[in-house]
């Protein structure tokens, strides 16, 4: 009965970290730029369980505990939208803008920028976008940004090219805050990426379906509920168990 009630238990610690997953990416279903998290967990200390009628032969396996392993990201692209802001921008196909705080270099598909008071171009948090040399990214009149990312001023002429990078691996990047992103050694480093187009005046939006996610969290909680009710007759049968070993005395 002891082990019922930690398996409840355990499964209602997985089911409280989705369900607190879920919310968060519901959260953020208007956040642009927004890529959702996806928890993955692992079972430590297993044992294999036997047939009663074969002690030999084994039918499965037993794990004392699970635990989450890590939370990936899902790289899925979000729905572009028209703004008509001529500082929007947003990669079509697979990338990342760069941008920079102090030393910090992170990496997201967020690209509603604006300028700052010295014309640089800055994400909504003030980070200043780069350029492919890794340059902060100044815009005067009369700029514009082409499919490639190249910056041209109001006679056509390339001042500068938008730095636009792709990894190994987006799943394993390392989500900083709600929108940018850091590379770890399973994703690998940032490499100019090639397959892009750069809309103008587009936006990509969150790529977290919000029904989808709402089925989920109503699926959770339901489990939650019988999770909870497992540990319930497990102490009722525990109660149960010690009144009559009481009454043997």
């Amino acid at each position: 009965m002891v082990r019922g009630i930690y398996t409840a238990a355990m499964g209602m610690l997985i089911d409280w970290f989705k369900l607190d997953s879920t919310a968060n990416n519901l959260a953020n279903v208007d956040t642009i730029g927004y890529k959702k998290d996806i928890p993955t967990f692992s079972a430590h200390q297993e044992r294999q369980v036997y047939s009663s009628l074969n002690r030999r032969t084994p039918i499965g396996s037993l794990p004392y505990s699970s635990v989450v392993d890590r939370v990936y990201v899902d790289p899925t692209e979000g729905t572009l939208q028209y703004t008509g802001n001529f500082l929007d921008l947003a990669i079509e196909g697979s990338g990342y803008f760069a941008v920079q705080r102090d030393d910090e270099v992170y990496y997201t598909r967020a690209g509603n920028f604006k300028l700052d008071a010295e014309g640089f171009v800055v994400n909504a948090d003030g980070f200043r976008l780069l350029d492919e040399n890794g340059e902060p990214v100044r815009f005067e009149e009369g700029y514009s940004v082409d499919e490639r990312g190249f910056v041209r001023d109001s006679l056509g002429n390339v001042v500068s090219r938008i730095g636009v990078y792709s990894f190994a691996s987006e799943r394993d990047l390392r989500k900083v805050g709600y929108t940018l992103f850091t590379p770890t050694d399973e994703s690998g480093p940032a490499v100019a990426a090639e397959n892009f187009r750069i809309l103008t005046g587009y936006v990509e939006l969150s790529n977290v379906n919000a029904l989808t996610e709402m089925v989920k969290m109503v699926e959770l909680q339901r489990h939650f509920e019988i999770a909870q009710k497992v540990v319930l007759a497990e102490d009722e049968m525990f109660s149960k168990l010690f009144s009559q070993v009481a009454s043997l005395k």
